[in-house]
């Protein structure tokens, strides 16, 4: 089931659209998390959702009905919206903001009752803030304000919680605090969480979705891995990524790559690299980021540096997992090699299944390419009884350089 749908949506003021079209849906009980640069409209979004910005044009559906048709109260009772700015100046009690969150629930002069108490105090606990209720809200920390402002959203029994940027300007260590709690919420409570953040990274570890934004247009929705990706990012953000599955979370992980002018004394800008099982990494950012072109190859699907070339968009000769290399990746690695200025051999482990990655680089080299090998000499990844050694001792005999730095490249 939908906990809303949005269906062509368009605000702005005048001529000056800041949400333009957009039309997604978020599930009920989902982690949607909205990313893009600044000015894309996802504040903005935000507040539409939950109708404090009434639209131009187009829909917001709340469990199926249009949140127009709901008046204030009861749109407060089924949404709680967490504010990006917590900062109160007048002198309430933790335990005042939360009662708060029961305000949609209480006429005009109505007295708090055993009820609200009982929910506040719940929320509070949830939330791990019953200790501070009764503490001034402007005398606790930021990440102790995030979390008050958080139960007072609980406190309001609402079925979705939108929160505007709540990890700004919070350290690490609360930020994690604050997404943790959301997530924790998210799956014991089935709260449904919408959030604003900037933080790339931090979206795709907790989020179920993601939406990216871009000039008050979607550029991107689905799962983390569907949304943030290399093409998506370089549109966007105007940036070069690596993005890799972090082996610690699962998720998946982006790192900014800065490009650099290439280097005017080089002479050599392609470069083929023979690599596999992660041993190539460092040699491909290193280059990668001083602006050369580079080829893989011959590499398994879903080996460790495949995918690192992948998210890279760089050219790869593949094999299918777990074989070895057929005759026609071989000759497919022989022209792309032909095609290069240097061929790069990294400390590799060299089995029967690539051992003809290794002839390649030696019908290379006797082409007169420039062949560069990183590995140990002793060669203690040989795998094939001594083969592989043999070519490498031959190739340095007959030209091939080795080094101990990508950086005598």
């Amino acid at each position: 089931m939908n906990a809303i749908e949005v269906k062509k949506l368009q605000f702005g003021y005048r001529e000056n659209l800041v949400i333009k079209d957009i039309s997604f849906n978020i599930k009920s009980g989902s982690f949607l998390s909205l990313i893009g640069p600044n000015g894309s409209g996802k504040s903005t979004l935000l507040k539409t959702l939950n109708y404090i910005f009434k639209p131009n044009k187009g829909q917001v559906l709340l469990y199926g009905k249009d949140i127009s048709s709901y008046k204030k109260r009861e749109i407060a009772k089924k949404i709680a919206l967490v504010p990006q700015y917590t900062n109160i100046e007048y002198e309430f009690t933790v335990e005042d903001i939360v009662m708060m969150g029961r305000h949609p629930y209480k006429n005009r002069f109505e007295n708090e009752d055993e009820h609200d108490f009982k929910i506040v105090n719940e929320s509070l606990e949830l939330t791990n803030t019953f200790n501070l209720k009764d503490r001034l809200i402007n005398q606790i920390s930021g990440g102790e304000r995030q979390r008050v402002f958080i139960a007072k959203a609980l406190a309001q029994k609402s079925s979705i919680i939108l929160l505007d940027e709540p990890t700004s300007n919070l350290d690490i260590n609360h930020q994690m605090d604050i997404l943790n709690l959301l997530k924790k919420l998210n799956h014991e409570n089935g709260l449904t969480v919408v959030l604003v953040i900037h933080d790339i990274n931090l979206a795709c570890r907790y989020s179920d979705e993601i939406i990216l934004l871009d000039d008050g247009k979607v550029s991107g929705s689905g799962r983390p891995e569907e949304v943030v990706n290399v093409e998506n990012m370089e549109h966007v953000y105007d940036m070069k990524v690596a993005i890799e599955k972090n082996k610690y979370t699962d998720t998946i992980h982006l790192t900014p790559i800065e490009i650099k002018e290439k280097n005017k004394r080089l002479t050599h800008n392609k470069v083929h690299i023979i690599c596999g099982g992660g041993s190539g990494q460092e040699i491909i950012n290193k280059l990668y980021t001083e602006g050369y072109e580079l080829s893989m190859g011959v590499l398994n699907v879903g080996d460790s540096d495949w995918e690192h070339g992948r998210n890279l968009n760089i050219t790869i000769v593949e094999e299918i997992p777990f074989s070895g290399i057929s005759n026609e990746a071989h000759q497919k690695n022989i022209e792309m090699m032909n095609e290069s200025d240097i061929i790069v051999i990294s400390n590799v482990p060299i089995g029967t299944g690539n051992l003809k990655n290794l002839l390649a680089a030696k019908d290379a080299l006797e082409k007169g390419k420039k062949v560069y090998y990183m590995g140990d000499n002793t060669m203690d990844y040989d795998y094939t009884n001594g083969e592989a050694k043999k070519l490498i001792d031959d190739m340095l005999k007959n030209g091939m350089l080795s080094i101990e730095s990508i950086d005598e490249l």
